[in-house]
């Protein structure tokens, strides 16, 4: 399994139409512009994006660096408004209307497809715990037991550094699948209405959940090992 990581994830308002998976379209060369310009940060390890499956009109870069400290660096300096200029041809409103968190994610599966490694869809929700020791007790339970369900390509997850809101500890966590007809069907399933309620302990709920489609669009720094 991977080691925890400070991840900063940037959701974007991008055009639903703008035809950024292609890499030689004019919209796909502005984005490949930005996504080399994260490359080109401090503290650099890994990025990996995608579209919003059910707000098509949102997409997600996750990017991964040595420390937490220099991802807020980033936001406070003048290369985080360059970053926005970049991006303008694709936004659907104010760069400032982005949304920026944090968290530290680990992968908790071995081989785990789920960020930006192959999961043709990822499924996500943001947990909003009530005790940290029993929710992760929790959490490590169902990670043993979702990957036994039929479609299920790896786990990953980990706390957030920022509230959601106004709950101080919220755990977001990042599941693989092959498509979603195989995610919501387990939810139909007499296994889940079993064991499911395991992801009702220690936690007052969740919030955002839907799916990114993260695929295999990642970028590593040369010799990182992730």
């Amino acid at each position: 399994m991977g080691s925890t990581r400070p991840t900063q994830m940037i959701i974007l308002p991008i055009k639903h139409d703008a035809t950024i998976e292609e890499g030689e379209s004019d919209e796909g060369r502005v984005w490949t512009a930005a996504l080399q310009f994260l490359q080109q940060q401090s503290g650099f390890r890994r990025l990996y994006w995608g579209r919003h499956l059910e707000e098509p009109g949102k997409t997600q870069i996750h990017v991964v660096k040595d420390t937490l400290q220099q991802h807020f660096i980033f936001l406070k300096s003048p290369q985080w408004e360059e970053f926005g200029k970049i991006l303008v041809p694709l936004l659907t409103s104010d760069f400032n209307t982005s949304t920026v968190r944090h968290a530290m994610i680990s992968e908790q599966t071995p081989n785990a497809k789920s960020l930006g490694k192959g999961a043709p869809v990822t499924g996500t929700a943001i947990y909003l715990a009530t005790d940290d020791r029993a929710w992760e007790a929790a959490w490590t339970l169902w990670s043993t037991i979702v990957p036994t369900v039929p479609g299920c390509m790896g786990v990953a997850g980990g706390w957030m550094v920022e509230p959601v809101d106004g709950h101080e500890r919220c755990y977001i966590v990042w599941v693989g699948w092959e498509n979603t007809q195989l995610h919501e069907a387990y939810h139909h399933t007499k296994d889940f209405k079993r064991r499911g309620i395991i992801l009702w302990q220690a936690n007052k709920g969740y919030r955002e959940y839907g799916h990114v489609v993260f695929g295999d669009h990642s970028r590593s720094k040369i010799g990182a090992s992730l």
